[in-house]
């Protein structure tokens, strides 16, 4: 088996399951419905991998926005802190699913089920982009709100996607699935990944997914996996890990499989079909396809 048959493979063992993908559907349905005997829901928006196709089997996120009234977000004349919507969302959650593990996050609710992890973004509407794409404030971490646009972003990385015939997604399939490989799992932001591979172009021209992964790699490690700055202006720094303290082990994890990588690249190059398998095989910690 050649290389790019082994990415084809990968892709295909990766791809989700229309089971996992109803049981998002439903999970979806189950918390709109809980959210909105407290809130005054005004929309629910598929976010993140979820909404953008790159969604991978087994450990793929669901990302939702619940956009709020914003009187409901209101306290005096301001907002109340993100924080404490933040604490809100997590008991009127946590009341529905007692069972189940509910938990904080940086920016949104954690509620994992058995078959499914969903991440509950508070948000409320915070205007419209130049170009008429809706905008969101949600908790930026610090007990404040921050502004970003789903649509808009989305949008962008399709846009990248569709000038690299579809490269692109894939490339960012495979780095989802490397990154849930190693152990423990490097702590890298999907979409930091997105939005890196379609700002920088990465996967444009004739390359096959060898040569893109090598290059993404290649660019993380020489930004140290610091932020990026959101190339449409909307959400500021886009943070590769969501601490400080994850950026080290996620650094040493992306230099390691860079370098495997490399070395795979150029035994492909040569001919050497065995030797790059065996250096994919490194990268993916045993999860490269043998046939």
């Amino acid at each position: 088996m050649t290389t790019s048959d082994g990415f084809k493979t990968l892709l295909t063992r990766i791809a989700p399951l229309q089971t996992e993908l109803d049981a998002a559907e439903r999970h979806i349905a189950t918390i709109r419905a809980r959210l909105a005997e407290a809130y005054h829901l005004k929309g629910f928006v598929r976010a993140g991998s979820y909404s953008r196709g790159t969604f991978i089997r087994g450990s793929s996120d669901v990302d939702l926005f619940a956009v709020v009234a914003r009187d409901d977000a209101r306290w005096g004349r301001g907002y109340m802190g993100s924080e404490t919507m933040l604490n809100n969302f997590r008991r009127e959650l946590a009341g529905r699913f007692p069972s189940t593990d509910v938990s904080r996050d940086v920016h949104a609710i954690v509620v994992r089920f058995s078959d499914c992890q969903v991440d509950v973004v508070p948000s409320f509407f915070a205007g419209m982009t130049s170009d008429n794409y809706p905008m969101y404030a949600i908790p930026d971490g610090r007990g404040d709100w921050m502004t970003t646009s789903p649509a808009r972003h989305n949008a962008y990385i399709r846009q990248a996607n569709e000038a690299s015939r579809g490269k692109l997604r894939g490339t960012a399939q495979l780095l989802k699935f490397w990154r849930e490989c190693r152990q423990p799992p490097v702590p890298i932001s999907s979409f930091h990944i997105e939005m890196v591979l379609a700002s920088e172009g990465t996967c444009r021209g004739i390359k096959t997914y060898a040569e893109c992964l090598t290059e993404v790699l290649q660019g993380l490690a020489q930004r140290d996996c610091r932020g990026l700055q959101d190339p449409l202006g909307i959400s500021g720094l886009l943070p590769a890990v969501k601490s400080a303290a994850r950026r080290e082990p996620a650094l040493i994890s992306v230099k390691y499989s860079r370098d495997h990588a490399k070395t795979a690249v150029l035994a492909d190059k040569r001919g050497d079909f065995g030797e790059a398998h065996r250096q994919w095989n490194i990268v993916f910690r045993d999860c490269f396809p043998k046939s």
